[in-house]
């Protein structure tokens, strides 16, 4: 004969938070309420107060939420080429795919770039390992379009790569960045 299986009775969750002497209860701010020489939890007096939709592990990151920034230019495609493949290669590469940086791959990791100085100043046979430079220069998508325009001058190249979390996004072209209208706060 079967039984009809009840559902199990449910009660309200209990704290685990008893173990490291504060209760479960919600205070202000953001604060676990607990005891009296209990420390607190969340946002304390001395970190300072966050600004609204300012981020906790960067709290610089979004300073100016309305300028324009990487993330929101238009971003190219980077072809990627291996790293043994010779220099007269990589420029046909470049040419076909009509842009001026290049990826380079070695055992399927990225390795490094080869721009279009590199490009225009190196053997045919010279293999692009050899002419390629470590990928160190790059955007973010969170930087502003100033702070961009600043590192396109310092570096003195026409595109350069986006990168975020370890992900090559894409690239930016400086005429596009140029092209962006800075806020008034910005001139």
């Amino acid at each position: 004969m079967a039984r009809a299986l009840k559902p199990p009775r449910l009660q309200k969750m209990q704290s685990r938070a008893v173990h490291t002497g504060l209760s479960g209860d919600r205070g202000e701010q953001g604060r676990a309420a607990g005891r009296g020489d209990s420390a607190t939890v969340g946002r304390g007096g001395s970190g300072g107060s966050r600004r609204e939709g300012e981020s906790r592990v960067f709290p610089f990151a979004n300073l100016d939420a309305e300028a324009p920034h990487v993330g929101d230019m238009p971003m190219r495609q980077i072809p990627v080429i291996p790293a043994h493949l010779p220099m007269a290669g990589a420029r046909k590469v470049a040419a076909l795919k009509r842009i001026a940086v290049l990826l380079v791959e070695r055992e399927e990791q990225i390795v490094g770039t080869v721009d279009e100085s590199v490009l225009a100043a190196a053997d045919d046979q010279t293999p692009t390992a050899a002419a390629m430079k470590p990928l160190c220069l790059y955007l973010r998508p969170a930087m502003s379009v100033a702070q961009a325009r600043e590192v396109f001058i310092r570096a003195r190249t026409t595109i350069l790569p986006v990168i975020a979390g370890g992900f090559v996004l894409g690239a930016v072209a400086r005429g596009d960045i140029e092209r962006t209208k800075p806020r008034a706060s910005e001139r």
